[in-house]
């Protein structure tokens, strides 16, 4: 095993541009607008020469450290595998170009929300009365391709978005996607009341599910979705509260009933100290199949008393 590298050859593999480093290494990649999804891990997601692994919550930037991250490699291993193959090079002038700002592409939006809406409440069971009110406050919208649109506003102003397919792909998945140049630690919410706390989920789906099924409990709260499980957005959200004159008085952590989700809500759980956090696991995967649960079994319990009062 290596354990020196020279400076040169930390430049060559630098310089590695990422997609062909694991195109060629036989990773399956699918290219989703100017991104690139994993087709096995499809929570890690590539731009350029960045990354964001959502379930792990990991994010860089750089083949090398992709490559110590993914591959477990030390920096020399990484070093020596980038300059074994002749990778393609980057293209430096696009690497430093600057990220343009966000602008909502509102000229994709139809008026016919009709599919959106039937996604969200006869397919997902988010209650009809909150599906409504998103529409009213122009929270949520439905794009040219039928896909739903779920829009980060922060301040009167949209700053990022969501995209959820409503009907499967030729591969038989559902779409999702983010908006190029969304606010990297910005999230879909939703105020209800004067927010004094904070519900935290993986996806705006989970938010609204969460909320279907504790409509009766939630009062005075800001639920976040982070769009993955990431740190900055936590954050950022909490600042964001203290901007606007709401004091924070506790932090719920709602993320998925699987490793990734329970071990980020447990390991900053455990960091809030004062009694200013919770956490609130899903009995199911998570809280958007556990509002289909709910839905499916209320429907068969309606049914078995149709049956039974038929009885003669």
């Amino acid at each position: 095993m290596a354990k020196h590298v020279s400076a040169d050859q930390v430049e060559v593999a630098r310089n590695v541009d990422l997609i062909d480093y694991l195109e060629r290494k036989g990773e399956p990649l699918k290219r989703e607008g100017r991104y690139y999804r994993h087709q096995v891990h499809d929570s890690l997601v590539i731009k350029d020469q960045m990354y964001v692994w959502n379930s792990r919550d990991e994010k860089g930037a750089g083949v090398i450290n992709f490559a110590k991250m993914f591959y477990g490699m030390s920096l020399p291993e990484a070093v020596l595998d980038l300059n074994a193959q002749g990778y393609k090079e980057i293209d430096n002038l696009q690497e430093q170009k600057p990220k343009e700002p966000y602008q909502y592409p509102s000229h994709y939006e139809v008026n016919d929300k009709r599919k959106a809406k039937n996604y969200l409440t006869n397919e997902r069971k988010i209650h009809p009365k909150i599906v409504n009110w998103l529409d009213n406050k122009g929270l949520i919208a439905q794009d040219k391709l039928g896909n739903v649109v779920f829009k980060w506003s922060q301040q009167g102003e949209v700053v990022g978005a969501d995209r959820q397919g409503t009907s499967p792909m030729k591969d038989g998945r559902m779409f999702k996607g983010i908006d190029r140049n969304s606010h990297g630690s910005a999230g879909f919410s939703v105020n209800i009341g004067k927010p004094n706390s904070i519900y935290l989920f993986e996806s705006p789906i989970d938010a609204l599910s969460y909320w279907s099924i504790k409509k009766e409990m939630l009062q005075d709260t800001r639920l976040v979705s982070m769009s993955g499980l990431k740190r900055q957005t936590m954050i950022d959200e909490i600042k964001r509260m203290g901007k606007e004159g709401h004091k924070v008085k506790q932090i719920t952590f709602c993320t998925d009933n699987d490793k990734a989700g329970r071990e980020f809500a447990n390991k900053y759980h455990k960091l809030i100290t004062n009694n200013l956090s919770a956490v609130d696991f899903s009995k199911k995967k998570d809280w958007s199949e556990e509002v289909i649960q709910n839905s499916n079994t209320k429907v068969q319990r309606y049914l078995d008393r149709t049956v039974d009062n038929s009885r003669v």
